[in-house]
């Protein structure tokens, strides 16, 4: 089992990086940015956060600084803690407007399983001694 829980950290932490390195290149070098078809509110809500030049670097900082965290075993824990604003964001983002529950929740149950793995090492965060 920790071998296969290794496996999936791993390539969820790939696709995070991936994500947040490809939109800095976007950014920063003017590289491809896929267009997605989404819903009229899931589009009027992106581009408008787009627009505003801060939202964007925002979630990519988070995407590839999460993404690069839970790439170690050691730093996992403090991974799971910077994505879980994204991804409950994700979640919320394609059940509500864009209807495409399948990836969204994709998103939140892997998110769910290695937060439920790495449980012990995320107890200090509520138990309120360090």
């Amino acid at each position: 089992m920790k071998k296969l829980v290794a496996v999936v950290r791993g390539l969820y932490a790939l696709f995070y990086t991936a994500v947040g390195a490809a939109w800095f290149s976007h950014a920063l070098f003017g590289t491809a940015w896929p267009d997605e078809k989404e819903a009229p509110a899931a589009k009027a809500l992106t581009t408008a956060l787009t627009e505003s030049g801060i939202v964007d670097p925002l979630i990519a900082s988070a995407c590839l600084a999460g993404g690069l965290l839970l790439l170690f075993r050691r730093t996992a824990p403090l991974g799971i803690v910077v994505l879980a604003p994204l991804v409950i964001g994700i979640f919320v983002f394609h059940v509500v407007l864009n209807h495409n529950w399948p990836w969204g929740s994709l998103h939140l149950g892997v998110w769910l399983l290695l937060a439920w793995w790495h449980r012990a090492r995320l107890r200090p965060l509520w138990g309120g001694q360090a």
